[in-house]
């Protein structure tokens, strides 16, 4: 089993929109399992996220691949492509349904990792984000994703 993984900061706290995603934006038939998110604030403002699905990508802004812990696994490009974009032109569309939640108080690097013991299957052409349900701080975010 190949793992990939990567970490960046969101500068955006604009409640309503997106953190942060993690994506497979190829209609490739890629289905890899989210196997855990993490999310630190970058400043001192109380604030609270929750994760969900999309059931659209919106417009991402410099998305990132994923990195894998073994140099020796394949680059993520192409038809296995699964990245991160902390940065949208156009919001992704997000479920209403929170596959988790949170809210934290006011002190900078308190955050949370959230796991999923069997991954979170992230369907073709969409993604999880990170969403910002209140005001909120600039925000630090790292996943690991398995089943590549």
């Amino acid at each position: 089993m190949s793992i990939y993984r990567l970490a960046q900061t969101s500068t955006s706290t604009t409640s309503g929109n997106a953190a942060a995603d993690v994506a497979t934006p190829t209609a490739s038939g890629v289905k890899p399992r989210l196997m855990e998110y993490g999310l630190f604030l970058g400043a001192a403002t109380a604030s609270t996220f929750s994760l969900r699905r999309t059931s659209a990508l919106g417009t991402r802004t410099t998305p990132t691949a994923l990195v894998p812990e073994d140099p020796d696994d394949i680059t993520l490009t192409g038809t296995t492509l699964v990245d991160q974009a902390v940065a949208f032109s156009a919001e992704p569309t997000e479920v209403t349904a929170k596959l988790a939640s949170i809210g934290l108080p006011a002190t900078i690097g308190v955050g949370v990792i959230w796991t999923f013991p069997r991954g979170i299957k992230i369907a073709a052409q969409l993604s999880i984000c990170a969403i910002h349900d209140a005001t909120n701080a600039a925000s630090h975010h790292h996943n690991v994703v398995c089943d590549i």
